[in-house]
């Protein structure tokens, strides 16, 4: 791709580098940058006293840099049930915005890739695992010159596939239940309620099941198991004070059911103090969350990662636990 300066004569299907401001017949008007010259524009310019005039010209194997970036977009959302689009790539630049309310998904590992290629491309995304509302902007494609070499185009192409996703929230039946004792206030459980409903709500929640217990292993347990059996899909559960030890009230209560305890504390601020475990029952196996104390306040928290994951289906392991810890000062 050529740039430079060249006469206002010879410019001719130059790409303008930057915008000008021109009189018209007494009237300002604005060319603006990255505008293709034509020879009306090239008269203008030489009324203006405009002799020389800076801009790119695309050689044979350039590719524009509108056509470049959208290229790029549609095969990084090139999956099946992406639940992407694409916005008209304009000034070199294309954004893909989400077409649901749901969770951004993808391989920090195959971005980095495409941005190694060429620095003539940026691709900008939001972070993995971002909750995502509907036409929000999640990534944005920039080509930094006027035109790609078709050549490099091709790999950043290559790379891109299927790069980006939204995952969808799933309608799940939610049993939230929290223990008590005789200093518990009324109004602390029902403001838990009203706030743990509305942190659900944009994770497509229908329904939440609310249950109250004393604060012991037998009581706790039983109440457990009924939720079991009435086919709970997630269990929540907030105790009297938060969860210091395995071989507190509420990991007790998790083994009592056939739960395993997957992770006691987690790398986020606020949230350090939640329980993720999983109860076995037949052929499903049910998330667990002991909810730290902060997650009484709408804030968000730790424990909010973990929910966004569990209602789009994904498994969370204690290597994705330990990764929260890079922000993970909220």
């Amino acid at each position: 791709m050529f740039f430079g300066e060249v006469k206002t004569k010879d410019s001719e299907n130059g790409i303008l580098s930057t915008s000008l401001m021109l009189d018209e017949n007494g009237l300002k008007i604005k060319i603006k940058k990255g505008t293709l010259i034509n020879k009306k524009i090239i008269n203008l310019l030489l009324e203006n006293k405009i002799q020389y005039i800076t801009c790119a010209k695309l050689e044979k194997n350039d590719v524009d840099e509108n056509l470049a970036v959208h290229k790029i977009s549609k095969q990084l959302i090139n999956k099946k049930n992406s639940n992407l689009k694409l916005s008209t790539a304009t000034q070199g630049r294309c954004n893909i915005l989400s077409k649901i309310n749901g969770l951004l998904k993808f391989d920090p590992q195959q971005l980095l890739s495409i941005n190694s290629i060429t620095d003539e491309i940026g691709v900008a995304s939001l972070k993995p695992y971002s909750l995502i509302k509907k036409d929000q902007i999640v990534a944005s494609i920039k080509a930094i010159p006027f035109g790609i070499n078709k050549n490099i185009l091709q790999k950043i192409e290559k790379a891109s596939i299927e790069c980006l996703q939204i995952l969808p929230f799933q309608n799940l039946n939610v049993h939230l239940i929290q223990t008590k004792n005789e200093n518990t206030p009324d109004k602390i459980l029902k403001k838990t309620v009203l706030v743990t409903e509305k942190r659900l709500l944009s994770l497509n929640l229908k329904k939440i099941v609310n249950k109250i217990c004393d604060h012991n292993v037998k009581s706790l347990s039983k109440i457990i198991q009924n939720s079991i059996e009435e086919g709970a899909n997630i269990i929540l559960v907030f105790g009297v004070s938060a969860i210091c030890d395995i071989n507190d009230i509420i990991p007790q209560a998790l083994r009592v059911n056939n739960g395993t305890l997957v992770r006691l504390g987690m790398p986020v601020e606020p949230g350090n103090l939640m329980l993720l475990g999983q109860i076995h029952n037949s052929n499903k196996t049910i998330p667990f969350i002991g909810m730290p104390g902060c997650a009484r306040s709408q804030k968000e928290n730790g424990v909010d990662w973990i929910l966004w994951r569990l209602f789009c289906g994904l498994d969370i392991c204690n290597e994705d636990i330990n990764e929260m810890g890079n922000g993970g000062l909220l």
